[in-house]
């Protein structure tokens, strides 16, 4: 498109003119005509120089006036200005130069469960869950609004949603604006005892069962871990501030996420940690920032918000001006040898290569065993790490040991073998954990363990 503002020195190029928010609009102008707006679209502005401006356009079926383009006052000030000179030759700005418009190309993500869109002039995100078969629900039946706090988590956990509210995360319900409230969402404190901080959390269990969830496309964590240790051993670590909260939810679905914190009804403007499609949203988000740039799409693999770099093809630098280009913060990264914590994993370096090993301590056995709490216990011990030598093994024989010996998850099981085994496996592991290794595996051989079951089921399925 071609937009010609009267002379044919100042003249302004627009590239793919593309509408991203649709609906028709009108307007009428001074002269009393009245013209009908197709929708509203990101425009940006630039001069020769390379100094430019972003602003926002309503985009008609025919052209206003004659002309294909005509900035507003809001343009022209931020554009510092118009000036018309005695030849009718006009310019914009203080550098006295030509400029060009362009519109950007939309940046967003439209999936099953959810959209998001990327808005250039506020420079965030915000997204928008879909509700199962389109349908909302008229009121969500929930009353409880918040469940208890342990009273050493309690200072805390406050300050915490204090922080929330300064920042504009938590917002107080305005129902003149919004309506009446649709739900109201239990908060309740979730305490990180391996990064000694306390989370204030919401349960969305209820609003979840109107929302579906995909997950064939989810992402899993000892996929993502085998691939990171391909990377070599030039690597760092780049994690978000606060994530999910750098996403804005709409707010036409802001009445079903209130929360009362002190007596008074908040609605949360961000995507909320327990939304069933958060982590989905959060990997969407990230992954479509990351392959704006061809160079850290190809130097960078991310797990929800956690993104690892491979600094022998894009440099940490330029993937954090990347992500905050895109509205994204970042923490400072941490690079591999200098001792990083990777999905769980403690990771540094040592004799010119990595090493990892598990990044939290060891339970004691629990006082009350029961198939649910073994079970549990169990995948605290072996997780989702990628060495476990015998201690996969030793768990999956006291999993199906349980099993033999209960019917129900919630059975408490009187066995003293069992506990003896949970309490071998326990001080063998404390002496000596096979959960570690070397970070970036060379070679063609390997050790598996299995155990003589499975050894036995494969043999008869070869024979």
């Amino acid at each position: 498109m071609l937009v010609d503002t009267g002379c044919s020195r100042s003249i302004a190029h627009v590239s793919c003119c593309k509408a991203w928010k649709k609906g028709i609009v009108s307007m009428t102008t001074v002269s009393g005509e009245e013209w009908q707006c197709e929708g509203t679209g990101i425009v940006r502005f630039q001069f020769s120089g390379g100094a430019f401006t972003t602003v926002r356009v309503s985009v008609t079926a025919v052209k206003p006036l004659g002309f294909e383009f005509i900035p507003g006052m809001d343009g022209i000030k931020a554009l510092d200005g118009v000036t018309v000179d005695a030849r009718n030759g006009v310019r914009f700005g203080v550098e006295k130069s030509e400029f060009c418009a362009a519109a950007n190309t939309v940046v967003a993500v439209d999936e099953r469960e959810f959209s998001a869109t990327y808005d250039p002039v506020t420079n965030s995100w915000t997204a928008a869950w879909k509700w199962s078969e389109g349908k909302e629900p008229d009121v969500l039946k929930n009353q409880v609004e918040s469940y208890s706090v342990p009273p050493d988590a309690r200072d805390l956990y406050e300050e915490e949603l204090e922080s929330w509210i300064k920042d504009g995360w938590l917002l107080p319900y305005d129902e003149s604006q919004f309506g009446p409230a649709k739900g109201l969402i239990p908060l309740m404190a979730v305490v990180q005892h391996n990064k000694r901080k306390v989370r204030p959390v919401l349960d969305f269990r209820e609003l979840n069962t109107y929302i579906d969830v995909f997950s064939a496309d989810s992402d899993v964590c000892a996929d993502r871990l085998r691939e990171w240790r391909r990377q070599g051993v030039n690597v760092s670590m780049v994690d978000l501030v606060k994530a999910y909260l750098q996403i804005k939810i709409h707010d036409s679905l802001w009445p079903y996420q209130t929360v009362m914190f002190r007596g008074q009804r908040y609605c949360l403007t961000r995507l909320g940690f327990g939304l069933n499609v958060a982590p989905l949203v959060m990997k969407a988000v990230l992954n479509c920032v990351l392959s704006q740039d061809p160079d850290v799409r190809r130097g960078t693999s991310a797990y929800i918000d956690d993104i690892l770099v491979n600094e022998d093809v894009v440099k940490t630098s330029r993937v954090e001006d990347h992500l905050r280009n895109f509205g994204l913060t970042s923490k400072p990264p941490i690079r591999g040898v200098n001792g990083a914590r990777v999905l769980g994993l403690k990771v540094w370096g040592e004799q010119g290569g990595l090493v990892w090993r598990r990044d939290n301590e060891v339970n004691d056995v629990p006082s009350e065993i029961t198939r649910r709490t073994v079970f549990s216990y169990c995948g605290k011990l072996v997780g989702h790490y990628p060495v476990c030598g015998w201690l996969r093994v030793a768990t999956a024989f006291i999993k199906r040991r349980v099993n033999h010996l209960t019917e129900r998850w919630d059975e408490v099981v009187a066995d003293e073998e069992l506990r003896r085994c949970l309490r071998e496996t326990l001080d063998e592991v404390r002496k000596n954990d096979p959960v570690q290794g070397r970070w970036n595996v060379r070679g063609d051989k390997a050790k598996v363990w299995v155990d003589e079951a499975k050894v036995l089921s494969s043999t008869r399925c070869c024979s």
